[in-house]
C-alpha cells in the first residue's frame, strides 16, 4: 500500500447511515471502525453474533447495529436487506465487503437455477448484486436527500449516496465464463475465486449505468491481506498456506495488515474527493484502470442478465428495470 491519503474530511457525519458487510473481524471490521469514526451509524453485519455485538459496542457513537445473515442463504441476504429498510430511514453508504475463498468445489442453492452456483461465486457476486438492487431505492432516496441537506446547507453540488464493492487485482486473471460457475463441473479454488472479483468489477460498472445519478458505484482492490480470515472456510492445508504467507509476507513487505487493506474502501466510502466518482476501479486510493476483461460490456449485461435469472428478481426489484423494460444510461 502507499501511504495513507490526506485527511480530506468526511462525506459521512453525524446521522448518516453505513452498512459494510463482512465486517465482524479483517477488513471489514477495520472499515466499520474507520467509518464509525466519522459520527456515522454503522451497521455492522457478519454471520457470528459474539463478534458483531462486541464491535457494536466498541464503535464510538450511538445508534450502531449488528445483521446476521449467511450470504450462501439467499433468503438471508433478502432479510438482511428487508431489516435495513425497516429499522433504518436513510442509507448514505454501501460497503460490499463480505467474502470468501474457497479451496474445494461447493455448490449454493439458488431460486432461478436447477444447478448449483460454485460458493465463492455466489457469496463474493450474487450476495452483493442481490442486496444492492434490494437497498437501491433507499439508496437512491437518501442520496436525493443528502444533496438537499448539503444544498441547504453551503448551495453545494449533489451528494451521491455511495455503493463500494471490494473486488481484487487477482480479477485480471480471470475471463468471463458462466457456464463455469454452476453444475458439479464448476471451477474450483482459486479460478472460482479470481472469477468472482472479474464479477465484481463487472457489476459495478454495470450499475453505475443503471443507478440513478443519486448514487455513485466504485470498486477497489484492498492489497493483499492473507490474515484477515478470507480463507478459513477453506480446507486445513490452504488455509494454512495462506496464512503462512501473511506472516512471512508481513515480516517482507510484500502483504498488508488488515488497516492498510481498509485505507481505499474507506476512502471511497467517506472521502468528498470521489463525490460523484461512478463506474471506477481504485487501487491505493488511485483510480487505475482494470483489466480488459472488466471493460467488456457484452460480459457487463451477460452477467447482470444471468444474475437476475439465478437470483429470481422480479421488474420491482432489478436497479434500471421500469414498466418491464430496461434502463440504461449511455456512459
Amino acid at each position: 500500500m502507499t501511504d495513507a491519503p490526506p485527511d480530506d474530511g468526511s462525506a459521512l457525519g453525524d446521522g448518516h447511515v453505513a452498512l459494510v458487510t463482512g465486517s465482524t473481524d479483517g477488513i471489514g471490521e477495520q472499515t466499520a471502525r474507520n467509518l464509525a469514526e466519522t459520527g456515522a451509524t454503522v451497521i455492522v453485519h457478519g454471520r457470528d453474533r459474539e463478534k458483531g455485538q462486541r464491535l457494536v459496542a466498541e464503535l464510538p457513537g450511538d445508534g450502531h447495529a449488528f445483521y446476521e445473515a449467511d450470504f450462501t442463504d439467499v433468503s438471508d441476504v433478502r432479510g438482511l436487506a428487508n431489516a435495513v429498510v425497516a429499522d433504518f430511514d436513510r442509507l448514505d453508504c454501501l460497503v460490499n465487503n463480505a467474502g470468501t475463498m474457497q479451496s474445494d468445489r461447493h455448490l449454493v442453492d439458488v431460486p432461478g437455477s436447477d444447478e448449483g452456483i460454485e460458493m465463492s461465486f455466489a457469496v463474493n457476486h450474487l450476495a452483493p448484486f442481490l442486496l444492492t438492487n434490494l437497498l437501491a431505492d433507499r439508496l437512491a432516496a437518501t442520496g436525493e436527500r443528502r444533496t438537499e441537506e448539503r444544498g441547504d446547507a453551503s448551495g453545494a453540488d449533489a451528494d451521491p449516496a455511495r455503493v463500494v464493492t471490494v473486488s481484487s487485482d487477482l480479477h485480471r486473471q480471470a475471463t468471463l465464463d458462466l457456464e463455469g460457475v454452476r453444475g458439479p463441473d464448476a471451477m474450483d479454488g482459486l479460478d472460482a475465486y479470481n472469477h468472482s472479483k472479474l464479477a465484481n468489477v463487472l457489476f459495478t460498472f454495470e450499475l453505475a449505468r443503471r443507478l440513478p445519478d443519486s448514487v455513485t458505484a466504485t470498486c477497489c482492490h484492498p492489497g493483499v491481506s492473507p490474515l484477515t480470515g478470507l480463507a478459513r472456510d477453506s480446507s486445513s492445508l490452504m488455509g494454512l498456506g495462506w496464512t503462512a504467507y501473511g506472516y512471512v509476507g508481513g515480516l517482507l513487505g510484500l502483504t498488508d495488515s488488515a488497516a492498510e487493506s481498509a485505507e481505499t474502501q474507506t476512502y471511497l466510502a467517506r472521502s468528498p474527493a470521489v463525490t460523484g466518482v461512478t463506474g471506477a476501479y481504485f487501487d491505493d486510493c488511485e483510480r487505475v484502470e482494470p483489466a480488459a476483461a472488466a471493460d467488456d460490456r457484452d460480459a457487463q449485461r451477460e452477467l447482470w442478465r444471468a444474475s437476475v435469472e439465478w437470483l429470481a428478481l422480479g421488474d420491482d426489484e432489478a436497479v434500471g428495470v421500469e414498466e418491464g423494460q430496461v434502463v440504461e444510461s449511455e456512459q
